[in-house]
């Protein structure tokens, strides 16, 4: 659908609504709304969190799209979700997207109140350590999958930049594997290599430090022949060569969405791993084996464990203001977010048996290049993060849309999808257009095919 098209189908101006706007979020809406200005459709944000005058601090460099942001202060999200306040449902009226920007615990009551309004969702992660994720391996809100389905609404899940953008790439080549009736090709395991890397003078979180703490320190999990096995933290690591860098990086294994996305898509891929590694990883490790992530309490303060402690005097993660002066002044050097995933196959060619890997990623290095912009004061995870969301977001949005212009989404693009759905689902154009557009906001992709008998 052409920008053209789209508005003579849309409302006066698209209403998207926040929930919580930090470091991703804040950069999740410059470009949506970059996005929509370049498209020539108007647009509207409502912005909800306890803080206005933080999430005002988090866009500091992109007020000139303070006309088009309503921020609205609440303390309380439970009467919002409840529907309960009828000044804020007016707000909601309306919408097309409702974005959890705030906590992967506000995923549930978000998709409850898109159905109450009739919006689709966006969240950028799920809570992948609760008792039934890890009993089901199934995201909790696929729950709402049937529901949504009847009304034609979607809700996009785990979405940014990894998992993510990382999702539908893969997708996008697995798909392309299986289609063409090759029967005889057999896909015989995915590795996906993250690195989180940053060359600087000071101690600077990419995310919040009790999030990666959490993240990094527990048990992760692969699947192997089919299963999902239990690791140690840190342990089984193995060295990826990423583009750009000039040496191997150390990884670890690491249990984040991809993991389950993937087997739920393709579940007789055998062997599925998610890696991780990088400066920061690296002072988690040492962290952990130090045993200063212990949940061990102190000997003379029994209500106080050597974590809590811990976490309590870690540096914080900083505010924009103050990232843009550690980038402007050079005591950030350098930072690295890349993504790279080796998908190994093998088929007889020639009546001979062979094994290819294809590896296939992302790259974004070009973090001097945020001075100047709307996005100024982003970390280095946190831009393509939220770039990585809109993008994905926009151009689903454009293909759920009903062509009609009045009603909910009709057609496959309804119930709760992941980028891997939305590899399966979206058409080659639209695909084409969100490797543009990652391409045009600095996250590189690049992709290779190599003989196995070579590595």
């Amino acid at each position: 659908m052409t920008p053209a098209a789209l508005m003579s189908h849309r409302p006066p101006s698209l209403k998207i609504v926040f929930f919580g706007l930090g470091a991703v979020g804040s950069n999740l809406l410059i470009a949506l709304a970059e996005l929509a200005e370049r498209d020539e459709v108007p647009i509207h944000f409502v912005v909800f969190t306890i803080d206005p005058a933080g999430a005002r601090e988090a866009l500091y460099h992109a007020e000139r799209f303070f006309d088009r942001i309503e921020f609205v202060g609440q303390s309380d999200f439970a009467p919002l979700f409840a529907g309960a306040d009828p000044a804020q449902e007016t707000r909601l009226a309306g919408a097309l997207l409702l974005v959890n920007a705030a906590l992967p615990a506000f995923n549930g009551p978000i998709i409850e109140t898109g159905l109450r309004v009739g919006a689709h969702t966006l969240d950028l992660a799920s809570d992948m350590y609760n008792a039934e994720t890890e009993q089901t391996l199934v995201f909790p809100q696929y729950r709402y999958d049937q529901a949504l389905r009847d009304r034609g609404l979607t809700a996009l899940i785990n979405q940014g930049i990894s998992p993510g953008v990382t999702d539908f790439l893969i997708g996008r080549c697995l798909y392309g594997l299986l289609a063409g009736n090759r029967h005889e090709l057999e896909i015989e395991r995915v590795d996906l290599y993250l690195l989180e890397d940053i060359e600087a003078d000071a101690v600077v979180f990419s995310w919040s430090p009790v999030v990666a703490l959490e993240e990094l320190a527990q048990r992760p999990r692969l699947i192997a022949d089919g299963r999902m096995r239990v690791l140690e933290p840190f342990s089984a690591a193995r060295y990826h060569a990423f583009p750009n860098e000039p040496r191997p990086t150390r990884q670890y294994p690491l249990y984040q969405e991809e993991l389950l996305s993937l087997h739920r898509a393709f579940p007789n891929i055998p062997d599925l791993a998610v890696f991780t590694g990088g400066s920061e990883v690296e002072l988690v490790k040492a962290l952990y084996q130090l045993n200063l992530l212990s949940r061990q309490t102190l000997p003379d303060r029994p209500d106080l464990t050597v974590d809590a402690v811990v976490r309590a005097i870690l540096p914080g993660m900083q505010r924009p203001r103050r990232i843009e002066d550690m980038l402007r002044s050079g005591v950030i050097r350098r930072a690295h977010f890349c993504a790279a995933a080796e998908i190994r196959y093998a088929e007889t060619v020639r009546n001979d048996r062979q094994t290819v890997i294809e590896t296939l990623g992302l790259s974004y290095l070009r973090y001097r290049g945020l001075l100047g912009s709307p996005y100024a004061g982003a970390t280095y995870i946190a831009y393509p993060t939220g770039v990585g969301a809109a993008i994905i977001a926009w151009h689903a949005l454009q293909e759920a849309l009903p062509s009609s212009g009045s009603g909910p989404a009709s057609g496959e693009l309804a119930g709760v999808l992941t980028g891997v759905d939305l590899a399966r689902l979206l058409p080659q154009s639209r695909a084409d257009a969100i490797d543009r557009d990652l391409v045009a906001w600095d996250i590189d992709l690049f992709r290779s095919v190599r003989d196995a008998s070579e590595v």
